[in-house]
């Protein structure tokens, strides 16, 4: 696993950083389709990727996966929630608590805050954020595989308000490889947050986030030649939620939120003077 250290060492002092964070739902498509999709076109755009340690116990057991990643040409950076969050939020675990539950969109997480959201830093158990991974979301058992349903996300979101704040001036964009809507709300509810005394973290009203969905990855590697519309069919082969703009030649444009089956998305990527997607 990399560390803060690490990560400080690279970030501290650059500009004009690029960073992904890869989610698992991304991880799995651009691994099934890497014949296709190359992990060195698609990660070309990017300085650094970031994976949360909770992200990483998603896939850490699929050796194809895993190979995978190690397969990216970029630097690769693992990043433990438990010993890389807190610097940066100098250390204060109060204002990490609460980040986190800000970016938690269900009842298990919320009832575990419950208890300590008003309990002076001095007192919080010393493995508060250890609690909150085994008792803040459902857990489900596959043989002998354990999962936490949403922890990948709600790490991924956690990680890039962190990363605004305490890289504000090194960081340029953060793109957030993910097929996870629910991430848009939970993102427009931390940033009318972010500045509050509570958080005080000193984000931009626009902060330098980004998505890349994989409609957004097919969309990209049309217009840039790595693939062609022919492939769409077997990459993209059931109707998906999308986010799409819309232009006119008067210079007006709408913003599309729809369930777009594939015929329709082959068409929306023929035409990238005409549409762009969003998520």
């Amino acid at each position: 696993m990399s560390s803060y250290r690490d990560i400080e060492g690279q970030l501290r002092g650059k500009t004009n950083a690029k960073i992904l964070i890869l989610d698992t739902n991304n991880l799995q498509f651009y691994y099934q389709h890497q014949d296709t999709l190359p992990p060195s076109d698609l990660f070309q755009p990017y300085d650094m990727v970031f994976i949360p340690g909770w992200v990483h116990a998603e896939y850490v057991h699929h050796t194809g996966k895993s190979e995978y990643v190690t397969s990216i040409p970029t630097a690769i950076h693992y990043i433990d929630e438990f010993e890389d969050y807190l610097p940066m939020v100098g250390y204060q675990d109060t204002r990490l608590m609460e980040l986190f539950r800000l970016a938690s969109p269900y009842g298990e997480a919320q009832r575990f805050f419950g208890q300590y959201r008003r309990m002076p830093a001095d007192e919080l158990p010393d493995d508060w954020i250890e609690l909150f991974y085994e008792q803040g979301f459902t857990t489900r058992q596959t043989g002998a595989l354990t999962t936490k349903k949403n922890a990948g996300e709600v790490s991924i979101l956690t990680l890039a308000f962190l990363l605004c704040s305490h890289y504000r001036d090194e960081v340029s964009n953060i793109s957030i490889a993910t097929s996870d809507f629910g991430i848009i709300a939970l993102k427009k509810k931390l940033l009318c947050e972010a500045n509050s005394p509570s958080l005080n973290l000193d984000v931009s009203p626009v902060p330098p986030l980004s998505y890349l969905s994989t409609d957004v990855s097919l969309f990209q590697a049309i217009k840039t030649g790595i693939i062609l519309p022919d492939h769409i069919q077997r990459m993209r082969p059931n109707p998906k939620s999308s986010i799409y703009v819309e232009h006119f030649g008067d210079g007006s444009s709408a913003l599309h939120e729809a369930v777009v089956d594939t015929p329709s998305f082959i068409e929306i990527c023929k035409n990238p003077d005409k549409y762009k997607i969003i998520f």
